[in-house]
């Protein structure tokens, strides 16, 4: 079987100098060459300096597409991505100030209800007893702790 170039630079040289050359694809996919366009299937003019110039060009418009559209998937498959972690942080932060409201509703119901003697630990581990003005502060702190945290 002879390589598809040189049928090509035998129908080159056997066509004379002002003849047409025609090229087209056959039922089976097979490339053909010639002088006589054939019946069946509607031939294309083949000028091989052209042609090959055209289907570089049309090969490489084809590559960049690709490359496009590669480019673009990437960029959706990042943004889904970066719309996941924004999610998932969404919600952990939802359930970070849930707890924290919870936590804070019932410090300040204990510190609004207990009628004995409150006492804390400090940060050298000391335990202190809270005053008047301890309770309060404390009871401001979770007020203002509910006001960040809670959705009401």
């Amino acid at each position: 079987m002879l390589h598809p170039g040189v049928i090509l630079l035998l129908v080159l040289l056997a066509t004379p100098a002002g003849a047409e050359i025609y090229k087209w694809t056959d039922a089976q996919g097979k490339v053909h060459y010639g002088d006589q366009p054939p019946s069946s299937t509607p031939p294309k003019p083949f000028h091989p300096k052209t042609s090959e110039a055209a289907e570089a060009r049309a090969a490489e418009a084809r590559r960049q597409a690709a490359d496009q559209a590669a480019r673009k998937r990437l960029e959706q498959e990042k943004a889904r991505e970066a719309a996941s972690k924004q999610l998932a942080a969404s919600k952990e932060e939802a359930r970070r100030k849930a707890e924290n409201c919870q936590r804070a509703r019932a410090n300040l119901e204990m510190l609004q209800r207990a009628n004995t003697r409150l006492t804390t630990v400090d940060t050298q581990g000391q335990t202190r007893v809270l005053d008047a003005a301890a309770r309060q502060a404390e009871m401001e702190r979770a007020n203002q702790t509910i006001s960040e945290n809670c959705a009401n």
